[in-house]
């Protein structure tokens, strides 16, 4: 069965299932333009609904998941997401006074997303846009996150700038960076060696920069003095390579490597190794330590 017949099933046992409810399909783009089908399930009188993605299910169907079980994992799904949804509406969403200190920001591609960024707050930066989402407190959903629309700010009654700066405070404090040289990161993940938050006990070629989670981390490059700090630990001005959306990997500049054939690696590992919605960037990003600024 192909994935089109596929959906069209599932939604009529869905449908079959659900009663009153109604089942609707979706289809969201997600970052880089990304489509994906969705499902949701509304309570009579319910003005929210749990997003419930249907290529996993496909994939649960294709290794021999029948339709009947897949549906009944989707209604399974959807009563644990409605208790979240609960959790999230009771979190003080709707009143910014409560929401301000869950605000943090990420980092996407701004020509990739030229028409999300239509209906989402954002601040452009070098190639990329500062956009905010909404983050759940660990105990509540793990680290669940929603991203804030151009509707929630005018309901909030906040500009752009206060968004930012409330954004700007609270992913560095949530969400702490980690710098670690690429061969002290392979030895901690081989077991060879401890793991040290500045892995600088000789010198490499490369380093990871990312947060704690490793979940939009490369916004740690938004973090105030992040870059000077570890532009004076390197004694060197450096590339920022955006690796994907969620670390960025950066190369003293040595004379070792130029420019151009660091964006010809960025591209290939985007082509190669990253999904299509992590991609951040195809280009190389050069961090001037006299300027103290990024470049592109």
């Amino acid at each position: 069965m192909d994935y089109k017949t596929f959906t069209q099933e599932i939604l009529s046992s869905l449908r079959k299932k659900a009663g009153e409810k109604t089942v609707t399909l979706h289809r969201i783009e997600k970052n880089n333009g990304k489509i994906l089908d969705a499902v949701t399930i509304m309570e009579r009188g319910a003005n929210i609904a749990p997003t419930i993605y249907l290529a996993d299910f496909y994939d649960f169907f294709k290794h021999g998941m029948s339709l009947e079980e897949v549906a009944l994992k989707i209604l399974e799904l959807n009563t644990e997401r409605q208790l979240e949804e609960g959790e999230f509406q009771n979190a003080g969403f709707e009143d910014y006074k409560r929401a301000r200190s869950h605000i943090c920001y990420k980092l996407i591609n701004f020509e990739m997303n030229r028409k999300l960024l239509k209906n989402v707050p954002y601040i452009p930066y070098l190639d990329l846009a500062v956009v905010f989402y909404y983050r759940l407190d660990e105990e509540i959903l793990n680290g669940a996150n929603f991203l804030v629309h151009n509707c929630n700010l005018e309901s909030w009654g906040i500009t752009l700038q206060e968004i930012y700066d409330d954004a700007h405070k609270n992913t560095s404090r949530r969400l702490p960076f980690t710098f670690q040289g690429m061969e002290a990161l392979i030895r901690q993940m081989t077991g060879e060696d401890d793991f040290l938050s500045f892995g600088l006990q000789k010198k490499e070629q490369m380093y990871i920069l990312t947060n704690e989670e490793k979940y939009y981390g490369a916004a740690v490059i938004l973090y105030p003095h992040v870059l000077s700090h570890i532009s004076r630990l390197l004694h060197s001005n450096f590339f920022v390579l955006p690796s994907s959306i969620h670390e960025c990997i950066l190369v003293p500049d040595s004379g070792q490597f130029t420019k151009k054939e660091l964006e010809t690696m960025v591209r290939e590992v985007n082509e190669t190794q990253v999904e299509d919605e992590e991609v951040l960037s195809q280009n190389v990003y050069y961090y001037d330590s006299k300027k103290e600024a990024l470049i592109l």
